[in-house]
């Protein structure tokens, strides 16, 4: 115990000493500073997310290397109605939460009416499905200890639903626990803040916003507990710090490292780099409500001004793959095509075309972090080269982005959800244009592009239909329509999250919808 002890006092001194983290702790190195709290159906972020995917448990699981194959977790099995629209759940016994309540279908019950009724960011994975505050306690029910009914108020894809309940959105509370520590109605909203009710391997020992985060092992987990007896997840932003840590073995994982580090511990031997594809994209916005970034021709113009093959060599090479169609790779309907190329000259000749011979001039907002800033340099660079003079606006702009307050807006999109259609809810589908709509959560909208009526039926007869060869025809389609309408939200690359981890460790596998698990991890030599 008094070794443990010097582990965690270690962890939040101002530096290491030189050793290797103990062989049944693991330590991962993050930038915690848009961690905000965790509770799972409020927060929207990445590393939030790993810790809820680690202390809570869902119905659905997706296994890490096949993401579209739903697998039986808090839920052993699963039915679903003749009409399509009714799903019955039986609830695995023997659960245990942290605080030794036995878990039963009114906890899931309980967490996911609260989940639609917050309302929060994390709610559109059931709120996209017609589930809303006032129908929720109709629509989703326990009939007994076992047994969870849901009930959606039109028919989907049955897929959807599943895919929707493996979400770290969709975590199971323990609300008995939680009944004594609800403030003026939030549902221990505040509580979980910087505490968890959860059944998970790993239960929250402590957390202190932009310092240190410690999960102990659960004894009692009913899939037996976890190897690593501890983990620890640290605060420590700069990317040159986490490098020299993880050479020096004080750290297990490094994130969010620049390119240059990123390339110096892949020259390494006791360090491995593992790239994570993600379901989101680097994109270009240009604003519609521009009359010049709305003609179709200076769209276009604009996808022979960004370098694919020179940026995957460089700043890409771990950050993204190259992809220029609207679904993610690996995903119903995706293709192997990339039609575009560096091409200055066709560039000019479109904005020729488009009655601009001589350029114009534009504000470009970009985030001022790797590799988004760079790869906007090298696009202001070549845009030059045809006559176009971007103002390049490093910093955080995404509020103006959100308000349409832009006119050439890149950064990258992340989505959860393993279907096309959560790719396509967003860049292609936008149900009213006007400025009052404020549609923010989607970016056509942000974009203010008025979606061809076209794209956006399909979009929605795909989420509808519940033939999958059919759905992957009505996929492939929207892809080609999408790429030739020359959509204002421009694609280069599909996102990869890159972590560098020590040799040692095993089984820490990336997951695509952000569900990375800890108890699978395993240390040796």
């Amino acid at each position: 115990m008094a070794f443990a002890s010097g582990v965690a006092i270690a962890a939040v001194a101002p530096s290491f000493a030189k050793a290797a983290t103990p062989s049944d702790q693991f330590v991962i190195a993050v930038n915690m500073s848009s961690m905000r709290g965790l509770d799972p159906h409020e927060l929207n972020q990445l590393e939030s997310a790993e810790v809820v995917a680690n202390i809570y448990e869902r119905l659905v699981t997706l296994p890490a290397d096949d993401i579209s194959n739903p697998q039986p977790g808090l839920a052993e099995s699963w039915t679903v109605s003749q009409d399509g629209k009714t799903f019955t759940f039986k609830i695995r016994s023997g659960v245990a939460f942290h605080s030794g309540n036995t878990l039963t279908a009114k906890d899931v019950e309980w967490s996911l009416r609260r989940l639609v009724k917050l309302g929060l960011a994390p709610s559109t994975d059931l709120r996209q499905w017609g589930f809303n505050a006032e129908n929720v306690d109709t629509l989703i029910r326990a009939t007994d200890d076992q047994t969870l009914e849901i009930e959606t108020p039109e028919l989907w894809n049955a897929d959807l639903i599943l895919l929707s309940l493996a979400s770290f959105s969709t975590s199971v509370l323990d609300s008995a626990f939680l009944a004594d520590k609800e403030k003026d109605g939030d549902m221990g909203r505040e509580y979980l803040q910087t505490a968890d009710a959860g059944s998970g391997p790993y239960s929250l020992r402590t957390w202190r916003a932009n310092e240190l985060m410690i999960a102990d092992a659960y004894a009692d987990y009913w899939q037996g507990a976890p190897a690593m007896r501890r983990v620890l997840m640290r605060h420590l932003p700069e990317s040159s710090a986490q490098r020299l840590q993880i050479e020096a073995g004080d750290l297990d994982v490094a994130t969010r490292l620049s390119s240059t580090d990123l390339a110096a511990l892949d020259a390494k031997d006791d360090v491995t780099i593992q790239k994570t594809p993600g379901f989101g994209f680097y994109y270009l916005a240009l604003n519609q409500k521009d009359e010049i970034l709305s003609n179709p021709k200076v769209r276009e113009a604009f996808r022979y001004l960004i370098d694919y093959d020179g940026l995957a060599n460089t700043v890409m090479k771990y950050y993204g793959i190259k992809q220029q169609t609207i679904i993610p790779a690996g995903l119903p309907g995706s293709l192997d095509e990339n039609p575009y190329k560096l091409d200055i000259e066709k560039a000019k000749q479109l904005l020729a075309e488009a009655g601009y011979p001589n350029g114009f001039s534009k504000v470009y907002y970009a985030t001022s972090v790797t590799p988004e800033y760079e790869v906007a340099q090298t696009l202001q660079a070549n845009a030059a080269k045809a006559g176009i003079k971007l103002d390049l606006q490093g910093g955080d702009h995404i509020g103006k982005f959100r308000e349409r307050a832009f006119e050439i807006f890149s950064a990258r999109s992340g989505e959860r959800l393993p279907d096309p259609h959560a790719v396509l809810a967003s860049y292609a589908t936008n149900r009213d244009n006007a400025d009052e709509a404020k549609l923010t959560g989607l970016l056509a909208w942000r974009t203010a592009w008025d979606v061809p009526a076209e794209i956006q039926e399909m979009v929605m007869a795909a989420a509808h239909e519940t033939d999958k060869a059919k759905r992957t025809e009505i996929y492939e389609k929207i892809n080609r329509v999408y790429l030739e309408a020359s959509s204002p939200l421009i694609t280069s690359f599909q996102r990869t999250d890159a972590k560098a981890v020590r040799s040692v460790v095993k089984g820490y596998v990336g997951h695509s919808t952000w569900l990375t698990r800890w108890d699978t991890v395993t240390k040796g030599e």
